[in-house]
């Protein structure tokens, strides 16, 4: 009992998907989506995530320094 127990607990923290970032660029209206993905989580659990949540916080900074402005953000 104590072992399935554990077992639902480490899988349920390593289910968690990314915050979603959508940004749209004004002049050319191209839409591209930051974050929002699971797999990381799921490989490798907590260590996958904070990987997977840098890397999705650096696509924002980088398409916002291209000009693109953030429509739509989605909390964790």
């Amino acid at each position: 009992m104590k072992r399935t127990l554990i077992l639902i607990l480490l899988f349920s923290l390593t289910a968690c998907a990314t915050p979603e970032t959508v940004l749209r660029h004004p002049k050319t209206k191209t839409v591209v989506t930051c974050g929002g993905g699971s797999v990381g989580s799921v490989v490798g659990g907590m260590v996958g995530y904070s990987i997977q949540k840098s890397n999705a916080e650096d696509c924002v900074k980088d398409r916002k320094a291209e000009g693109y402005v953030i429509i739509k953000h989605s909390d964790e």
